[in-house]
């Protein structure tokens, strides 16, 4: 960030001041956010709503995408992938104000703001002012990063001889009534569901089920054809088995034909011995046979 600005500010401060987009001069939106590292105590970055009822969607940025803080406003440097702000803010939460607890499982006061370094994002000091029934006089008080154990969305844990000697900033402030919530006011602003958008949701659900569903007709009739195909071609190997098995027990049953045909013929007579020597002989004169006709006399 560019200089000068001051060294240090409280998150009340920065709450509700205007972003704006540095390269188009645009309006983002109010802060509504301030992303806390709760192991860390580091700002890592903000949310700004959309500033209208009816979106509640948020932008996030980055504590290093902020160009610079002014009386007015903050401007911010809108370049960074979403994928990579989420990946920066995952050990991330929206720290606001959240009920204060010690380590040996009482209430001690609500947390009701805390002042972190501009540079660093480092945060300083933890402010909180105890509950009317703490053995506490009413005062807003500082606790050191350090005595804190963990933080979640609704409660922070301190040990408890820390918030003994918890510093006095001024005396006689009192804890705010807080108001009902509901589920909803636990949420971040960018996971509120935004009713503009309901019915595009739910038209490119509906497409994207549709497209599932046609991708599955698909596969499956692209697996009936694989299948039918594979079937197909079993029947005509095993076709194809069974006749080559019938050809070659036809071609065995006509070399057995052909051997049997050849054994049965074997001791019968051919050419030659066909004629018998032993057997008489008739001689046939033709001309005995048939006498010429005698000359009738004339």
């Amino acid at each position: 960030m560019d200089e000068p600005f001051p060294q240090d500010m409280l998150k009340s401060d920065l709450l509700s001041r205007l972003a704006i987009n540095l390269d188009t001069a645009e309006e983002v939106g109010p802060i509504a956010e301030i992303w806390v590292n709760g192991r860390t105590h580091q700002v890592k970055g903000i949310g700004c709503s959309g500033g209208r009822l009816l979106s509640r969607q948020s932008r996030r940025f980055l504590w290093s995408q902020i160009g610079s803080i002014g009386r007015d406003g903050v401007v911010v440097k809108a370049g960074a992938q979403l994928e990579a702000i989420d990946e920066h803010l995952q050990d991330a939460l929206p720290l606001g104000d959240v009920e204060l607890w010690s380590d040996h499982g009482d209430r001690v006061g609500q947390l009701v703001d805390y002042r972190f370094d501009l540079i660093t994002g480092n945060i300083l000091q933890y402010l909180f002012v105890p509950a009317p029934d703490w053995a506490m006089a009413a005062g807003l008080y500082a606790l050191a990063p350090v005595a804190v154990i963990s933080t979640g969305r609704r409660r922070m844990m301190a040990a408890a001889a820390a918030l003994g000697q918890a510093i006095l900033i001024q005396a006689g402030v009192q804890a705010e009534p807080v108001a009902s919530s509901t589920p909803f006011d636990r949420l971040p602003l960018d996971r509120m569901p935004d009713p503009r958008q309901s019915w595009d949701a739910a038209v490119k659900t509906t497409r994207r089920a549709s497209d599932r569903l046609q991708d599955g007709r698909q596969k499956l009739g692209a697996e009936a054809q694989d299948r039918r195909q594979q079937l197909q071609a079993e029947a005509q190997d095993k076709l194809g088995g069974l006749l080559g098995n019938v050809k070659k027990r036809t071609r065995r049953l006509r070399h057995q034909l052909r051997e049997a045909v050849t054994d049965a013929t074997a001791g019968l007579p051919s050419g030659s011995n066909l004629r018998h020597d032993d057997m008489p002989t008739i001689d046939v004169n033709a001309m005995e046979l048939w006498p010429e006709d005698e000359q009738p006399e004339r």
